[in-house]
């Protein structure tokens, strides 16, 4: 197990006092994970290049906003790169959102302090797949529960049911 040396509460805490550094910190520590899933969310290196200076604008204008005591920092950070995702993506004309829950309700998974995206991914994987697969569509792939549940021939009850049972399972083995 190995503890993030970046410290994302306090660096957002500057960054809502004004500090250019810290935000510069946090940019070039991020942006190039964000950009990965970026890329992964939208299929297009241009979009998702787009996609994190948007994310970065976002974070620098409404850092103040952040609280600590309702939620992580990085989590808070990939909040709004995937709601700007979802965003997009409900835009295109390739994508089309049918009673889709709201972006809120799907799952968000980043490492916990203390455990590393290797940590994460090894627990992913000892997950049954009927639990990892509505997991990986909705964070990966920015896909509502009812287009899980077309994808996977299941209902989306079922679909959010097998996420949120996965996402407690998750949890279990990432804190073993």
């Amino acid at each position: 197990m190995t503890v993030s040396p970046f410290d994302y509460e306090a660096t957002l805490l500057a960054c809502a006092r004004g500090d250019q550094k810290a935000f510069q910190r946090l940019y070039e520590y991020e942006a190039p994970r964000m950009l990965a899933l970026g890329m992964s969310m939208l299929g297009q290196r241009a979009a998702a290049e787009e996609l994190v200076c948007d994310t970065f604008v976002l974070v620098w204008k409404n850092a103040e906003s952040f609280d600590a005591s309702s939620g992580k920092g990085r989590a808070w950070l990939y909040s709004i790169l995937r709601y700007r995702a979802l965003k997009r993506l409900r835009q295109s004309s390739s994508y089309t959102l049918k009673g889709a829950t709201s972006s809120e309700s799907l799952p968000v998974l980043t490492p916990e302090p203390g455990q590393s995206a290797t940590s994460l991914l090894n627990a992913l994987t000892r997950l049954d797949e009927s639990q990892r697969h509505p997991i990986l569509m909705a964070f990966y792939k920015g896909y509502s529960y009812e287009q899980i549940a077309t994808r996977l021939k299941i209902s989306p009850i079922q679909a959010r049911m097998r996420a949120q049972v996965g996402l407690s399972h998750l949890r279990e083995l990432r804190q073993a």
